[in-house]
């Protein structure tokens, strides 16, 4: 492994067949030689798991959808709910520049009563080492820079401007083509 993809997305390729991964925008969270975790963004659990909400944020919340939005299936591989938000003040730790991760209860509770940008996350996905690269490679995954923006957006459009994106970079890539020093030459 040469480079980290933490802090980048993943975008499932239009040949990425799999029930769950299909169509697919992950944000890598850690990604090293033993392997790589990410958490998927655009996929809203339907219904809203209301005892899960009332466990972290007590029982007013038990019908109420979080301010920050919507909780979301982050991948198949269990582990804590975890919240991707933008305030540092209750961050566990940075993914990248503008974008937290809170996994303690506290900074959950106090979370889901802000209204800031959030993705309240069930779940991850996780590669061995070497796998995310392998598939990369067999070109399941496009790999694209991340950003708040993205990473906050509707769930809606959100692969469809994802995959638009990369494929974009990637075919720029394979003629040569570099991105203009003053875009507004273009």
């Amino acid at each position: 492994m040469t480079n980290s993809l933490a802090g980048n997305l993943l975008v499932a390729s239009t040949d990425l067949d799999h029930e769950i991964f299909s169509r697919s925008v992950c944000l890598v969270v850690h990604h090293d030689h033993n392997g790589a975790i990410g958490l998927m963004l655009n996929r809203p659990l339907r219904p809203q798991p209301a005892e899960l909400l009332s466990m972290i944020g007590g029982e007013s919340q038990r019908n109420a959808e979080p301010a920050g939005g919507t909780v979301h299936f982050g991948g198949p591989l269990s582990g804590p709910v975890v919240a991707l938000h933008a305030m540092p003040t209750l961050a566990d730790s940075e993914t990248m520049a503008g974008v937290y991760v809170a996994a303690q209860k506290e900074h959950l509770e106090q979370l889901l009563h802000q209204a800031t940008p959030m993705r309240l996350i069930v779940g991850h996905a996780g590669w061995a080492a070497g796998q995310l690269e392998s598939e990369i490679l067999l070109g399941s995954w496009h790999v694209a820079p991340a950003s708040p923006d993205i990473i906050f957006s509707s769930d809606d459009g959100m692969w469809s401007q994802s995959i638009r994106q990369a494929c974009g970079r990637s075919v720029a890539r394979w003629v040569g083509a570099r991105p203009a020093a003053s875009p507004e030459l273009n």
